[in-house]
């Protein structure tokens, strides 16, 4: 650290975290309303027509509300509708829905509006939804008042969110949502109530499928069993949204559609996803036996050093536990576009709460991440498309190691007795009531 300091002078402050949050958010909305006036018209935007991928989302609420439900993996119609909903679409561009059946229904409401009109209730919907999250997790970690307004102005303006999610017509503010509403819950002791709340996450099973061993490793029974309760209720409604066809026609679609990820070797695919597959795979070009075997190697070795962390989660901090398996599950996931890295400002926002607890060395390291993971999204996907290298799956993986090693260190500095509450038999809060004086010339 203090090479760093000598040759690139001290970490940016609070003022300077600012000045950049701004620049980006009026960039962005610069560049929203430019899509959106062109959008109008109906010409594309930077080779982009507008709303990006929400015509998917669109296009399902539409047959939903015109056609048999069972119809909305129809790729066929899906297609054609998509190209007659928005003419300026590429003729050579077809989205996939993959979620499940039940996620549906959120967007029925936006098909009942004319398509531009739609987007733009989208954008305001979106936002208010990561807003709300934004305010649920500050809530659940006590960040102080300084380190809010902070916190605010960084995620909104950080590019996985202001232009791969909010632009984009991505869904990942929702999933930002329910895991801050999970986090919230867990605060608060909530836990059968938090395992439904990530339940409704199962719309995206692969942003669910690590946190979920790490619960039944920890021995969170009261999670678990309120996310099998949500599973089995999510199951119950998709069946009775498009039936066992629809349902059947979903399972062929997911088998469509991750033929679809294996099969794309171009590195300007493979440069929108933040996973090691995708890494892997442009690192090491394409051959699958030794990419298979790396990733086996990888995987195996993430999970089992994160699960040997849950499993005495009794005398490890909870906040940088749950930071790691955030960022992990982001690289260990067999798909994870860009957009969903958003739950790493969840990871940040927990990890930031116990900064008082850390050494100077861990609070300059905590800026270096941190000044790492809203810097480098900016440049990544231009990086691994013409350099092989996805630099952010890089930043992910070692701020979610660095989060485990805090955990660690935080429980041997003060080792205190395992809490034993009888109502809970075992089971420990998550996250520790602390509220955390600001620390100044930091973010």
């Amino acid at each position: 650290m203090m090479n760093w300091r000598r040759y690139f002078g001290p970490m940016p402050g609070r003022r300077e975290a600012h000045a950049m949050a701004w620049m980006a958010l009026t960039a962005g909305v610069i560049l929203c309303g430019a899509s959106l006036v062109l959008g109008f018209q109906g010409r594309t935007f930077m080779g982009r027509a507008l709303g990006g991928d929400f015509v998917e989302f669109y296009t399902i609420g539409k047959i939903l509300n015109t056609y048999p439900p069972a119809r909305i993996y129809d790729l066929e119609l899906a297609v054609r509708l998509q190209h007659e909903i928005l003419p300026s679409m590429a003729k050579t561009q077809m989205l996939v829905f993959g979620q499940s059946p039940y996620i549906g229904w959120l967007f029925r409401p936006f098909a009942l509006l004319p398509y531009a009109w739609a987007y733009i209730a989208w954008l305001g919907f979106s936002a208010a939804l990561y807003v709300a999250g934004l305010k649920a997790l500050f809530s659940a970690v006590h960040l102080t008042r300084d380190d809010r307004k902070t916190g605010y102005l960084l995620a909104l303006s950080w590019a996985p969110f202001l232009f791969e999610t909010w632009i984009g017509g991505q869904m990942a503010a929702v999933v930002f949502f329910i895991w801050a509403l999970f986090l919230w819950c867990l605060e608060n002791e909530w836990r059968f109530l938090a395992g439904l709340v990530l339940s409704v996450c199962l719309f995206k099973p692969t942003l669910v499928a690590l946190p979920a061993l790490m619960l039944l490793v920890s021995r969170r029974w009261r999670v678990t069993s309120g996310l099998a309760a949500g599973g089995a209720g999510m199951a119950l409604i998709s069946l009775a949204t498009v039936g066992l066809d629809g349902c059947r026609a979903w399972a062929r679609t997911l088998a469509f559609s991750g033929h679809m990820v294996a099969g794309s070797a171009d590195s300007w695919h493979l440069s929108k996803y933040v996973d090691m597959s995708a890494f892997f795979r442009l690192l090491l070009g394409s051959s699958p036996a030794v990419t298979a075997s790396v990733l086996v190697l990888v995987g195996v070795a993430a999970m089992g050093v994160l699960g040997r962390a849950w499993w005495r989660k009794q005398n490890l901090a909870q906040n940088e536990l749950w930071a790691a398996t955030l960022c992990f599950t982001l690289v260990v996931s067999a798909y994870a576009p860009i957009y969903d890295a958003v739950l790493a400002v969840a990871a940040v926002a927990l990890v930031a709460a116990k900064r008082e607890q850390w050494s100077e060395q861990d609070r300059e390291a905590f800026g270096a991440w941190l000044l790492a993971l809203y810097m480098v999204p900016w440049l990544t996907q231009a990086f691994a498309e013409f350099l092989h290298l996805q630099l952010i799956t890089i930043v992910l993986a070692g701020f979610g190691g660095w989060a485990l090693r805090l955990a660690y260190e935080s429980t041997a500095k003060s080792e205190t007795p395992r809490l034993t509450h009888s109502k809970t038999r075992g089971e420990e809060s998550t996250m520790t009531r602390q509220m955390q004086p600001s620390v100044a010339g930091r973010f």
